[in-house]
């Protein structure tokens, strides 16, 4: 078994360090997920924290109908904030369709052995060496 460095800290020992920008890292993003919790008990679709700065709370969404209808809710999500301790004094509200986008499945392509065939011959066919030489490189990632 490898032996650990004794300079090696444990996260645990980094985080409670004196290193005060991760502190302040830290502070935020333990803000920002008590924010998206309150947030999320009044919104039941997809919207973020995006921002929660000079007490100013920024809110993003997929839609403009669900944008519509946090600011509906707006006074009482900031009431619910107030009475966890945190000042906000206002909430706006941005429409961010791409920001809750599904990224479609990655699709495993192969390329068949007929195929690695078809671009060879083709290769064989052509008279410029750059495009050739790139087709008969391509034909080698033929599935084995």
């Amino acid at each position: 078994m490898p032996r650990i460095h004794k300079s090696t800290r444990s996260t645990g020992q980094i985080l409670k360090g004196s290193n005060h920008i991760l502190q302040s890292l830290l502070a935020q993003s333990r803000e920002l997920t008590s924010i998206q919790k309150i947030v999320d008990h009044f919104v039941n679709d997809d919207c973020a924290v995006a921002s929660f700065k000079n007490r100013d709370l920024t809110l993003i969404t997929p839609t403009g109908s669900l944008a519509t209808r946090i600011r509906y809710r707006q006074r009482n999500i900031i009431a619910a904030l107030r009475r966890s301790g945190l000042e906000v004094r206002n909430l706006k509200v941005k429409v961010q369709p791409l920001a809750f986008r599904e990224l479609p499945p990655e699709i495993d392509r192969n390329l068949s052995q007929q195929s690695a065939r078809q671009l060879d011959e083709l290769a064989d066919s052509i008279q410029d060496n750059a495009l050739k030489g790139a087709l008969k490189r391509l034909a080698r990632h033929a599935d084995r």
